[in-house]
């Protein structure tokens, strides 16, 4: 498993989009680890802070295991930046993220076309 995505769906996202499934895999888990970096907070608590500071509940959807959030363009970019993705990895990485969203919240708001699928894990991978 990398991060809060399945071996077969990394696998299939690489496949479809041309690239190395152990790069995107990398991509994965940075960007989890980089969420997890982040100074003075959990990943949880992290949710709970964008969740009370955007007008917009980026909430999709909650699991056993993970958190899918629909959040802010500058977010996704705030979040790849602090994870060192690499440009040519983005698309993928975003693809791989949207796998997860639920059926049809992307038409729920008009103005939903601005955000972006980040789904992280909720519990810790040791």
């Amino acid at each position: 498993m990398h991060g809060p995505f399945e071996d077969r769906t990394v696998s299939r996202v690489a496949d479809t989009l041309g690239v190395r499934e152990r790069d995107l895999a990398a991509c994965a888990r940075d960007v989890q680890a980089a969420i997890a970096d982040y100074p003075g907070v959990t990943v949880d608590g992290l949710v709970y802070e964008w969740r009370q500071a955007f007008a917009d509940d980026p909430l999709a959807e909650r699991t056993p295991t993970a958190w899918v959030l629909r959040v802010p363009e500058r977010v996704w970019r705030d979040v790849t930046n602090r994870a060192g993705v690499r440009a040519d990895m983005e698309p993928a990485l975003r693809a791989l993220h949207g796998t997860e969203t639920p059926d049809g919240v992307e038409e729920d708001e008009d103005d939903d076309a601005d955000r972006v699928t980040l789904v992280l894990s909720r519990v810790s991978e040791e």
